[in-house]
């Protein structure tokens, strides 16, 4: 079952930010992940604000599992850290 993946950032540095997203997003892609969208500025209609906030597509559970295990994805984490607090979420994907 296909499934979308939330994630939520408190942004510490956009240029490091800028920097881990050019290395991870060929590496979402190649795990069968699908950017649905992206935004620098969420409208936050109740709750704690998030700097931005991108959702993914993934094809199942299974593929995100893998994904946050990749070996290339692993050397990008410590920059993901310096750059932004990150929630992931993961949620069922609507059928088709």
């Amino acid at each position: 079952m296909a499934v979308i993946m939330v994630s939520t950032l408190k942004v510490k540095d956009w240029d490091l930010l800028a920097e881990y997203r050019k290395g991870a997003g060929p590496i979402v892609r190649g795990h069968g992940g699908e950017l649905l969208g992206r935004s620098n500025a969420p409208e936050c209609l109740h709750g704690t604000p998030a700097d931005s906030v991108v959702l993914f597509r993934f094809p199942s559970r299974e593929a995100v599992d893998v994904w946050l295990n990749d070996p290339e994805y692993a050397k990008l984490k410590p920059l993901r850290d310096r750059a932004a607090d990150i929630t992931l979420l993961v949620i069922d994907a609507p059928a088709p």
